[in-house]
């Protein structure tokens, strides 16, 4: 018998969810205050979207957001990877304080050294590209926040499962952002501060949280030797990979569509993803970084502990995330016309279109990332990213020369689907249980258990 078939016999004997009482609590505490201030971020841009809009009007929100998918790419070079790869390693020994000390300094150094590289790579293109340099203040006051992406510590708090904080010190980037550019947009051509006042609030509030996260878990930082962060830079390259494949898929569509169409089909694309992308980001905040240290943890113990949890989970986000995806698709008209006005009209179907997103791109977290990347599956990952990448890629540049921003949302659609469904039959494949009835029916089990014990309060 092969091992993988010992360890789906191993994973099928167990009868209960591998969520002790302790980590259950931990979680939904993460969870609880994660999802308070979420709410919290989707309300306040309701004061601040609808006045910056009306006065920029669709070209100049176009601009912005075409910026800041430029400026995403070198964002994406300064992270590298370190962070997914520092939390499945700090989540499994968090008690090594050693081990936590060395990943916390290669981290840092390397996120320095890769925004030094990307300094000298974002003047160079910018003062090449004419159409790049007719814009050159609002790329530099994007590109700061780029110094916000090297202090960034959250992956820290992801690791030792303290994301309370996280979610505070995200409320204060909008705090501070919306407060700026309520008093600074007063006529379109201030439009520029948007951008800037996201940089400098992250910037800010980053660093505080940095310092925050040195003194909480007692971090001591120590330039690591050459031979450190080479190791480093090898041992993270694969998800460094992964993530460029993913990013040119799945956030690319602006950059695309200010090349190949124009300014006002950037703003109707990026009105018509906005809402989409905060309900989206009530699961990314409040599920996927409380849930992926737990799960990080739970694989640490052994897989069949591991994939118990990922079996526990699923079903459950999945029928939460279609519940959002349907009322995505009903209030998109409302949403669109009170939110950013009659201009915006043709919004609206771009958000029907992407409101299938929130099912597909969860499915494909708890497949990936949650199962795959924690099996140590990093190198099929990168390969099932990198075919969808291409594929997205294609279906980009010849949608949107035909469709304009409505084929910037059926080729991102696409992509994600093809990613989700390879996943999936990949982890067939390797018979790898990630869905089962038994798991389906402990889930309903515990909730109806931790329902009782609520109601007996």
């Amino acid at each position: 018998m092969s091992e993988t078939d010992n360890l789906v016999q191993e994973v099928n004997k167990v009868s209960e969810p591998d969520l002790s009482k302790s980590v259950l609590k931990r979680f939904m505490i993460n969870v609880a205050s994660l999802f308070s201030v979420q709410v919290a971020n989707f309300l306040i841009p309701l004061l601040t979207v609808p006045y910056i809009v009306r006065i920029i009007g669709p070209e100049r929100l176009g601009l912005l957001n075409f910026s800041q998918a430029y400026i995403a790419y070198f964002t994406l070079l300064i992270n590298y990877g370190f962070e997914m790869s520092a939390v499945r390693n700090i989540a499994g020994k968090r008690d090594d304080k050693a081990q936590t000390d060395r990943i916390f300094s290669e981290v840092l150094a390397g996120k320095f050294l890769l925004w030094l590289v990307s300094t000298v790579l974002f003047v160079a293109v910018t003062l090449a590209v004419p159409d790049f340099k007719a814009h050159l203040w609002l790329h530099i006051c994007t590109y700061i926040t780029c110094i916000g992406t090297v202090l960034a510590p959250f992956w820290i708090y992801q690791a030792m499962e303290d994301l309370g904080r996280v979610a505070i010190f995200n409320l204060a980037v909008k705090i501070i952002f919306s407060a700026s550019v309520l008093l600074l947009i007063r006529q379109p051509e201030d439009y520029i501060y948007q951008n800037l006042m996201i940089s400098v609030s992250q910037v800010l509030v980053n660093l505080a949280a940095l310092w925050v996260a040195v003194k909480r878990f007692k971090l001591t930082f120590t330039w690591p030797t050459q031979q450190q962060l080479l190791g480093r830079f090898k041992e993270d390259s694969t998800l460094f990979f992964s993530s460029i494949m993913i990013t040119l898929y799945a956030s690319s569509a602006p950059f695309f569509l200010g090349i190949f169409s124009t300014p006002y089909d950037v703003g109707i694309f990026s009105a018509g993803t906005r809402l989409e992308g905060i309900a989206r980001s009530f699961v990314a905040l409040a599920l996927n970084q409380a849930f992926f240290p737990v799960v990080a943890s739970a694989f640490g113990k052994g897989r069949e502990q591991g994939l118990r949890v990922v079996q526990t989970a699923f079903m459950p986000l999945i029928l939460l995330m279609v519940a959002i995806s349907v009322t995505l698709w009903l209030i998109a008209p409302i949403f669109i016309t009170l939110f950013y006005g009659d201009k915006f009209t043709d919004a609206i179907t771009v958000l029907r279109i992407v409101s299938l997103l929130p099912i597909i791109i969860s499915a494909s977290n708890l497949l990936g990332l949650h199962t795959m990347l924690n099996l140590r599956m990093d190198q099929p990952f990168f390969i099932i990213t990198a075919i969808g990448s291409v594929i997205g890629l294609i279906l980009n540049v010849v949608m949107i020369n035909k469709i304009g921003y409505i084929g910037a949302a059926w080729a991102w659609v696409l992509a994600e689907l093809y990613i989700v469904l390879t996943m999936y039959g990949y982890l067939r494949y390797k018979k790898v249980p990630v869905l089962s009835v038994s798991s389906l029916r402990e889930t309903l089990a515990l909730g109806k258990g931790q329902l009782r014990s609520f109601l007996a309060k």
